[in-house]
């Protein structure tokens, strides 16, 4: 009998440790934060801010949770025993990251090309070049003083060189892309399957739309990095919270 009893009040205290929940209010400058994605790293848990601010969260003592927001700095809590017992408050500081600037834009602008400029700039990078590689202007076999066909391969290699370093630079502005944006929900550990459907809500059925509807606007790839999966989960959220509204509109 004493050991069922015993037995009884270890479940119970388990169950009541496991129920426990962190309650609180995130803010910055004196006012309240709608929308700030709360996310339990140790129990794979995640929740919003409702307009006022309040938030409410299942957590344990000793577990790490991470408050996100658009051009605000990410914070990471980890969870302490008063932050079980009453009710917290989070202020979030206006981040300075170029990223946020840059994650979502409707359009790009294109640098207009001006001519005089062109010929300009490629005058003075001959004359520089040909003081640096005399040989390669030698007279060619018409007589004509100057090698234009190797004039020619050298500025088509240049050309192809500028492109590939431009294309292999991980920290430059590049939009996502669909194919992209479908392989990386394939092979990431985080970003999955599990992730459209558990926590975004998301249906097979409806996932091709989900990444169309997501993609509308010109994506920044950098949202894929390691270092900004916060910001990108706080994308999807919001997205996915759009694209639900307008789905039980229709």
């Amino acid at each position: 009998m004493l050991s069922k009893l015993i037995f009884a009040f270890i479940l119970l205290l388990s169950t009541a440790v496991y129920a426990q929940q962190s309650q609180g209010k995130v803010y910055a400058e004196d006012k309240p934060l709608e929308g700030v994605l709360i996310i339990n790293k140790t129990q794979d848990l995640m929740t919003s801010t409702n307009r006022w601010g309040d938030f409410e969260i299942a957590a344990q003592l000793g577990d790490s949770l991470i408050f996100s927001y658009s051009f605000f700095e990410t914070q990471i809590h980890q969870v302490e025993a008063y932050q079980l017992e009453e009710t917290w408050v989070v202020e979030l500081k206006e981040s300075r990251n170029e990223l946020d600037a840059v994650t979502i834009t409707a359009t790009n602008k294109v640098k207009e090309f001006r001519v005089e400029e062109y010929d300009k700039n490629f005058n003075t990078w001959l004359q520089k070049d040909i003081q640096e590689h005399p040989e390669l202007y030698s007279p060619g076999p018409s007589g004509s003083g100057i090698d234009f066909i190797a004039i020619g391969k050298m500025v088509w290699n240049s050309i192809k060189k500028d492109k590939k370093e431009k294309a292999e630079d991980p920290n430059r502005f590049r939009i996502l892309k669909l194919g992209e944006l479908e392989a990386f929900f394939k092979k990431d550990a985080f970003f999955n399957q599990d992730l459209l459907r558990n926590q975004l809500a998301v249906t097979q059925e409806e996932e091709p739309l989900f990444f169309d509807y997501c993609l509308e606007q010109q994506v920044d790839a950098r949202l894929l990095q390691d270092k900004n999966e916060m910001r990108f989960l706080e994308y999807l959220m919001k997205r996915s919270a759009e694209f639900h509204k307008l789905n039980a509109a229709n």
